[in-house]
């Protein structure tokens, strides 16, 4: 029996390499959901000073969106869901943060995205969560992630060991 997988960023490559198929440039896998707890620390190597600057910034960036949200989730507690859409990278991200009792998930909808970046992903929204979380006065528990198109390139494959590099020679 296989070992139980912990961790979002392993179990996002296991299913693409394992359900994905292939193109040109690598394997990809559409509509792939993977869930994160809020509070878990899965050792990926992003700084979380680079982590806290990045919300901070998207904050101050859509400020007005940001705090009307947060004045929602503090004030309003018969509505459940409190969704807001911002452009993270190049791409147009969607979460809906979910008011239950004294606590709060979010669902993160992001349209594409490369394997390699998915554990930056997951402590960002974690992040997030805590942080909106905070000011509601909740406890954050999990993160489900939707992803439209996730794609691995076939070196990162090859490196990581989930394909081999077969030379065809004429």
């Amino acid at each position: 029996m296989a070992p139980k997988i912990t961790d979002p960023n392993t179990f996002l490559r296991n299913l693409v390499t394992k359900r994905g198929k292939s193109e040109l440039y690598g394997v990809y896998l559409t509509g792939a959901n993977i869930i994160a707890d809020a509070g878990e620390d899965y050792g990926y190597e992003t700084s979380p000073k680079e982590v806290e600057k990045q919300v901070t910034n998207l904050f101050a960036r859509e400020e007005h969106d940001w705090n009307q949200l947060l004045v929602q989730t503090r004030i309003d507690e018969l509505q459940i869901i409190h969704p807001i859409s911002f452009i993270r990278g190049c791409e147009p991200n969607t979460v809906f943060f979910a008011s239950e009792d004294h606590e709060m998930s979010c669902m993160v909808f992001i349209p594409t995205l490369l394997v390699n970046e998915f554990a930056n992903e997951v402590t960002f929204y974690q992040e997030l969560l805590r942080r909106v979380a905070r000011f509601a006065g909740k406890i954050p528990t999990t993160i489900r992630f939707t992803v439209g198109a996730v794609t691995m390139e076939w070196d990162e494959m090859v490196g990581g060991g989930y394909a081999e590099e077969v030379d065809i020679g004429w």
